[in-house]
């Protein structure tokens, strides 16, 4: 895997699958995902930040052009993967507020202990 220092984030905003945009991606036997070539004034050679050989690491989609349901379906294909959600606090409610804040209290807390007589 690439040192963090090589790691570059380029930013598409029409993406719409990777032959449109001008990258051709291959799976290696290694489990890499690599770009095998960036095709002539395409999006991706434009860019001037992606090259052939570059190892995807990441992406980041931002939802703000996408219906919910479109969204819906893809946070739902992520299954045990690592993923970081971008929030906005919604309505009047305290950001710190969920029926669901209660502080964790573990159930051992409460039994005590009794000696055997």
């Amino acid at each position: 895997m690439a040192d963090e220092e090589d790691t570059r984030e380029v930013l598409f905003q029409d993406w719409e699958g990777p032959d449109k945009t001008g990258l051709t991606i291959e799976h290696t036997s290694g489990g890499e995902l690599l770009v095998k070539e960036v095709k002539g004034e395409s999006p991706a050679a434009r860019s001037g930040k992606v090259y052939e050989g570059d190892q995807i690491v990441g992406a980041t989609i931002y939802f703000e052009n996408m219906s919910s349901e479109e969204t819906a379906e893809l946070l739902k294909t992520l299954n045990k993967h690592k993923v970081g959600l971008k929030l906005q606090n919604k309505g009047d409610k305290s950001p710190c507020y969920s029926p669901l804040s209660t502080p964790c209290r573990s159930p051992m807390e409460h039994l005590e202990t009794h000696p055997s007589t």
